[in-house]
């Protein structure tokens, strides 16, 4: 029974999770942003302005035809690796725009319940992205052009995707959109981004903690005997006293963070400490280190050639 889960869980469960992303992320931009007027970077916004141009619910098609290039030309230059995944989540999430718009899929909130929208719209498709891309798939084509440009011009994917927002929002603005609305997107976006680093890092919330202390035995002793966690002594010099001093590190989950302060302080209440926000840890009694990729002999003898 154990093997069978923990088969179901590494061949089905990302699929699945990239199925119940794209419906909440769906569900979200044609309840709360569309009704609005109100419009994101990338190429979800593009095809908000090709649907008010047109006047016809097609967010999702435009999306998919302009994904559909990029992702065209990045299978090319970036190899097949690109993901299948990704053009899953990438075509149900834009046939699903579609699908609720046409179902006249919204709540009617009215342009009053404007910052509502924004707030739930980031909220809604935050979390529909974060679980697919928690799941290893991306859904748009500014993603793949990001990597396109930065394997071919080596320009940085954060600025690419920066340049293409500012230039979906000024469109917008310049096209159909008050600046109300675009201060308002802004918050949406702002929002939605943080969900999605919520999602992505909040499931797996762990923090790192540095103790400097006189008393490197008993504080040892201390949290091994009160949290059960590892950790690892440094020795070091203090720059302004030349005093050797020591230094316990260890990485633990955030929720454990108030009792290990009260027990450092029962052990050395002039201890220094710095606590630091973690978001990937792998090894024993964390995350496992992803499986190695495999590369067939006719690989290997094509590398050695070059």
């Amino acid at each position: 029974m154990g093997e069978k889960f923990l088969k179901f869980k590494k061949i089905w469960w990302p699929w699945i999770l990239i199925t119940i992303g794209s419906i909440i992320s769906a569900a979200g931009y044609v309840i709360f942003i569309l009704p609005m007027d109100m419009v994101e970077g990338g190429v979800t916004g593009i095809g908000i302005i090709i649907k008010h141009l047109t006047g016809l619910p097609i967010v999702g098609l435009s999306s998919l035809v302009l994904t559909a290039v990029v992702f065209f030309f990045a299978i090319r230059i970036l190899g097949k690796g690109f993901g299948a995944k990704s053009i899953y989540a990438t075509i149900l999430m834009n046939i699903l725009i579609d699908l609720f718009s046409l179902l006249n899929f919204n709540f009617n909130l009215g342009q009053a319940d404007i910052l509502l929208a924004a707030f739930y719209g980031g909220a809604s498709v935050g979390l529909g992205l974060g679980l697919i891309y928690f799941a290893g798939a991306s859904t748009g084509g500014a993603d793949g052009l990001g990597q396109i440009l930065r394997k071919l011009k080596k320009i940085p994917m954060g600025r690419t995707l920066i340049i293409i927002d500012v230039f979906v929002l000024a469109a917008a603005a310049i096209i159909f959109i008050p600046i109300k609305n675009i201060m308002y997107s802004m918050i949406f976006i702002y929002i939605e981004i943080k969900v999605i680093d919520m999602v992505l890092n909040g499931l797996r919330a762990n923090q790192r903690i540095m103790i400097v202390t006189d008393y490197p035995d008993k504080m040892k002793k201390a949290l091994f005997s009160k949290l059960s966690r590892g950790l690892t002594i440094f020795n070091g010099v203090g720059g302004y006293t030349g005093k050797e001093r020591y230094m316990l590190t260890s990485v633990l989950p955030k929720k454990n963070i108030p009792e290990i302060r009260r027990l450092i302080s029962d052990v050395d209440e002039k201890s220094f400490v710095i606590i630091q926000d973690i978001h990937q840890v792998y090894g024993e009694g964390f995350e496992k280190l992803p499986e190695k990729i495999k590369i067939n002999n006719k690989n290997k003898k094509q590398k050695q050639k070059y």
